[in-house]
Order: structure tokens, then sequence, then C-alpha cells
């Protein structure tokens, strides 16, 4: 059956819920089994492809734990630009924002530097209702608040569908996942993605292309053997 979430809405109720119970215990989240709550740390390798064909490879880390970020979670992205013969600068960001989860859902910021930016601001964040069912759809709008050029002070309108589940490999056997995919426009702008979303590890890939021929692919480092898919 095909829920619909309108996200102002949406997330009110759940900032509310924040301020009442998410001081968040172990058992607020889905079947008493925390993801991000735990304190999540893993490393993504990302790779953004411009409109010419260059391709700029980063190292991302998510950080989880400690601390609150105004009515959410608190949590860290470390992005480190690969050097290349093109771009030999060191570029290391580090950046703080928030995120959600309970047994209602999981909601995230994305990470949104140098030249990936726009492109994971634009598409709809990662987000998933629980219980996950195959059908389920997200929509809402996000507003552009600062520093976003030419979209500031407008609102961007998403969705997100999750497609259907699908399976990872991992060292203990197959494990459940599913797949999401959505859009984001303003402006007449257009920033898609699709995820992939693990039961145990949370979004483990990501991969968005926009309306001005450009694409990032971001993935879990697998330096255990952890998974594949």
């Amino acid at each position: 059956m095909t829920r619909k979430n309108i996200f102002k809405k949406f997330w009110l109720v759940l900032c509310l819920h924040q301020l009442i119970s998410c001081g968040q215990k172990e058992n607020a989240c889905f079947d008493k089994k925390c993801i991000y709550l735990s304190g999540h740390d893993a490393t993504y390798m990302g790779v953004f492809i411009d409109q010419s064909s260059d391709s700029t490879l980063y190292s991302i880390q998510l950080k989880t734990g400690g601390g609150n970020f105004l009515f959410q979670k608190k949590m860290k992205y470390i992005v480190e630009r690969m050097p290349s013969l093109k771009h030999p600068d060191k570029f290391i960001s580090e950046s703080t924002t928030g995120f959600i989860e309970n047994n209602e859902g999981i909601w995230l910021h994305p990470p949104r530097v140098d030249k990936f930016k726009f492109i994971t601001q634009l598409a709809p964040y990662p987000e998933v209702r629980f219980p996950i069912t195959p059908g389920d759809s997200l929509s809402g709008s996000i507003h552009m608040m600062g520093n976003w050029g030419d979209w500031t002070g407008h609102s961007s309108e998403f969705y997100l569908h999750v497609v259907t589940d699908t399976s990872i490999a991992t060292i203990d056997g197959l494990e459940k996942a599913y797949i999401l995919k959505g859009c984001g426009s303003i402006l007449e702008k257009t920033s898609c993605v699709t995820y992939i979303f693990s039961n145990t590890r949370g979004f483990i890939y990501a991969k968005y292309e926009n309306s001005d021929l450009e694409t990032f692919e971001m993935k879990r480092h697998l330096d255990k053997g952890e998974f594949s898919f």
C-alpha cells in the first residue's frame, strides 16, 4: 500500500516528538534496533563526473553519536578530495549537521560540499519510513535558506519511491536491502538519486544524476570485505 508523506507536516511532528522523547534511547528505534543512533562510523568512496567527463575522487566519512543539532541528533561528515593533476591542491571539509532516527523512520542530511554540493542538495535526502514496503512513496519540499545561489529563497519539490527489495552479500550471508529512487526539482533544474538501504547498515550506496549531465556516486568502503552488491 502506498503511503504519501507531506514533508513539512511530517517533520513538524517528528521535531515535536524529538523534543518530548528523543533523548533517544535504544528502544526508540525500529524493532529496538538502532543504526545511526548506536554510533555509526562509515567511510564512502565518492566520484563526481562533470559535463566534460572529468572525474574527481573523494573519501567521505560519516560519524554519528554524541550531542544534538537543533532538534535533531548530531552527525558529522569529513570529506577529503583526492589530489589529481587537475586538482593538486588539498581539500578537506568537516561539517556538522543532523539526522533523525526513531521507530517511525530514518532521515539524514547528505554531504554537500565542493563539486557535489548542489547535486546532493537538490535530490531527495536519504529517508525511509518503517516498516519499509516496495511501492511506498514520500514527497515534499525543501526551502533553500541561503548560500544556494539562484536557488536561495525558493523551494524544491521532491519525491522518493521504494522501488523494490534486494539482497546484499555480507560475511554472514545474504541480507535484505531496498532500492529507492526519486528526483528533486527547482527553477527548471532536476537532480535524481538511487539509494540502497540496508536494514542493519543504513544507506550504503547513492548515485546522483542531474539535468546538467553531472553525476555523483558514493559507495560504502569495503575495507574488510563486509558486503557487496
